[in-house]
């Protein structure tokens, strides 16, 4: 297997020069190879707070950003 640093600007460039047949083939190996979006894994919120104060962040912004994650759209399912 060959790795090659490449951005996702390059990427879409060389996707966006595929013809329709050749697109096609791509969105199947994605697809067979479940390269495509999975189900986000969230941490706890607990974890992410600890990770934060283990960095030397205030307790105020530690507060604010329990409070912001738990009301996000995320935490919420």
């Amino acid at each position: 297997m060959l790795a090659l640093p490449i951005s996702e600007n390059q990427i879409v460039q060389l996707i966006s020069q595929l013809d329709l047949a050749s697109l096609e083939k791509v969105r199947k190996a994605i697809v067979k190879k479940e390269i495509y979006f999975k189900r986000f894994q969230k941490a706890p919120v607990d974890e992410i707070i600890q990770d934060f104060k283990h960095e030397g962040y205030s307790d105020d912004f530690l507060a604010d950003l329990e409070e912001g994650l738990k009301k996000s759209r995320i935490y919420q399912k």
